[in-house]
Parts: C-alpha cells; sequence; structure tokens
C-alpha cells in the first residue's frame, strides 16, 4: 500500500453520514436528501464536529454550533 500522507476522516461510531458543500462555503454533514444550496435533509452534529476536531484546518462544519454561528455573524 502506497502511504500518501492524507489522513481519512474517521467518523463516531455508529454514523454513516455524507457530506457536501454548502452554498455558504463550510463542509455540511448529514443524510436523507440534500438539498439545491448543499444542505442535508437530516444535519449530523456529531460527524460536523468529528471533523472540525480531526480537520481544525478546514474550519467549522454545519450544522454550526451556536457559538459558530455568532463568530460567523449569523
Amino acid at each position: 500500500m502506497i502511504d500518501t500522507g492524507i489522513k481519512p476522516f474517521v467518523r463516531p461510531a455508529g454514523h454513516s453520514c455524507s457530506v457536501s458543500t454548502g452554498i455558504h462555503e463550510c463542509l455540511t454533514f448529514g443524510s436523507g436528501r440534500l438539498d439545491e444550496s448543499g444542505f442535508w435533509e437530516r444535519p449530523c452534529e456529531a460527524c460536523a464536529r468529528a471533523h472540525e476536531e480531526q480537520f481544525p484546518e478546514c474550519g467549522p462544519c454545519w450544522p454550526h454550533t451556536q457559538e459558530q454561528l455568532k463568530r460567523l455573524g449569523l
């Protein structure tokens, strides 16, 4: 196996959520129908927080926390 140096995202146990990019240019995590703006029918806070922890350089993920919304001015 070739080591590419790319670290894979490890979802929380029991989660099989998908990821997309929302119109606000942040990653979105969830399942179900993905709307035309990149937001999921069933958002997944657990996967969003796990991605932020594993890849802090990517910034905040949706669904956002109340603190993130305040920092983003939303």
